[in-house]
């Protein structure tokens, strides 16, 4: 692992070091008011919260504390939004202020299939767009008069297409928004020509796609880039190995942040502390000041106890435009308390490895998750890329190939290595998985380039039963 420059965020900010510093209790006090405050007005103003919070039992919109909050608000989820939506586009009845108080609109990127939620933003529910990604970021190491790069696709509808750029603004730092204009050759062609860049912001994929392109090209990072001192990635999984690689290679310690739109931003970072926890997985610590997440069972809806799996549901406590109140995100995290966290009274949740309930494939009575095969694959570095696919073989047996491209700057490994690394890629999933897997070798060509959110497994197992 890298020792690399962090600057202390909490040395340079009187706010950050009394959030860090306060009481549970205070804390806790903190978010009550603004439950408060939240109920009060969506009481008023949104019909969509007003008959939530009277079917719970909290009538007019009167919360008297977290846990009565939390037990007598009914959750909601991206159906109920897609169905308000419907029948009153296009915010639904969840704003919490007049419509003429909306200059920006918010909307999901539809990934799931299921639709695109519509968030209605105020003035400053903007400024905090870019505050809630600015935050991290100089948690980070990211100061005044350095060079950015962001690889994420900028403009466009999503909170993560107009964050960054706020965010790079806000900190003073100087930002080349290259996500979705360039080409990866041509992003290392720019950040070449550049007097020094300090820090990236990538999706997960895209950090290791540009890594893998710079080594193709015979450059090492931390030698071309002597002065970075920030990487940060966010949207998927990874194994430790993989992590370990990436701040081998850069000289810099590797930085993750949890974000949605749902949250206006990020909700929780690695801050200085990187990706690691000893040799262990970091943790992120969520911004509770700003937003509420619980971490419950998704079936009993109970909370989780400390280092269990749960779903992630969130509430907005300063959110103006379309805040959501115990919105059930689908997200699957490790629910990590304050109390063995250390350093504060904020909790957290396991970095690199949060992922998306319906994502988990059911193979063979197994639960299996695209991220525990993806920490199976990239903890071998020579491999470039994978795709994956189900399908149904003679007699309605369920068939797995995973297709595994070898780096390019690998691809002088011998017919013999590349037998044993396939081999060896095929036992680790099995270990992680208990599903045993057909891996083959592909041609790196056959493979896209993932800028954001990584799609790599396809199931045809319904196609399989067509006559």
């Amino acid at each position: 692992m890298a020792t690399p420059f962090v600057a202390d965020p909490f040395a340079a900010s009187p706010l950050l070091r009394g959030l860090r510093d306060m009481s549970r209790e205070a804390l806790e006090a903190r978010q009550l008011a603004r439950v408060q405050a939240l109920c009060a007005r969506l009481h008023a103003k949104s019909d969509f919260y007003r008959d939530r919070m009277e079917a719970g039992g909290l009538k007019g919109g009167e919360v008297d504390s977290l846990d009565r909050f939390v037990k007598a608000m009914p959750t909601s989820n991206k159906a109920d939004f897609l169905a308000d939506q419907k029948e009153r586009p296009p915010f639904g009845s969840r704003l919490g202020v007049d419509r003429d108080e909306v200059v920006h609109i918010s909307m999901t990127s539809g990934t799931s299939g299921q639709g695109q939620e519509i968030y209605g933003r105020t003035q400053r529910d903007v400024h905090m767009l870019g505050y809630l990604h600015a935050l991290p970021w100089f948690m980070g190491g990211l100061r005044k008069g350095d060079t950015a790069l962001n690889c994420v696709p900028a403009g466009g509808m999503t909170t993560g297409g107009w964050g960054p750029g706020e965010a790079i603004r806000i900190v003073g730092a100087t930002g080349f928004h290259v996500g979705g204009n360039m080409s990866t050759e041509k992003k290392i062609d720019l950040m070449l020509s550049l007097d020094g860049v300090h820090f990236i912001y990538a999706s997960t994929n895209y950090m290791h796609t540009l890594t893998e392109a710079l080594l193709a090209r015979g450059i090492t990072p931390r030698e071309a880039f002597p002065d970075m001192h920030g990487l940060f990635i966010a949207a998927e999984g990874y194994p430790l190995e993989w992590a370990a690689k990436i701040e081998e290679y850069w000289g810099c310690r590797l930085q993750e942040g949890y974000g949605s739109t749902q949250l206006n931003g990020f909700g929780g970072s690695t801050a200085d502390a990187g990706v690691f926890r000893g040799d262990g997985r970091g943790l992120i610590r969520l911004f509770e000041w700003e937003s509420m997440v619980e971490i419950v069972d998704p079936e009993t809806m109970e909370p989780v106890k400390p280092g269990e799996v749960g779903e992630m549901v969130v509430t907005n406590l300063t959110v103006e435009g379309s805040p959501v109140v115990r919105f059930r995100t689908g997200d699957a995290a490790r629910f990590i308390p304050w109390q063995e966290a250390g350093g504060g009274v904020w909790n957290a949740i396991e970095c690199g490895t949060i992922g998306r309930f319906d994502d988990m494939m059911k193979i063979r009575g197994n639960n299996v998750w695209p991220s525990m095969i993806d920490a199976a694959v990239f903890a071998h570095g020579e491999v470039g890329e994978y795709k994956g696919r189900l399908y149904t073989g003679p007699g309605g047996k369920t068939e797995i190939e995973v297709r595994v491209a070898i780096a390019e700057h690998h691809a002088k490994l011998c017919e013999e290595e590349r037998e044993k690394l396939l081999a060896s890629v095929r036992e680790a999933i099995k270990a992680r998985t208990n599903v045993w897997m057909t891996v083959v070798e592909a041609p790196r060509s056959e493979f896209e380039g993932f800028a954001y959110k990584a799609r790599r497994w396809s199931d045809e197992r319904q196609e399989g039963y067509q006559l």
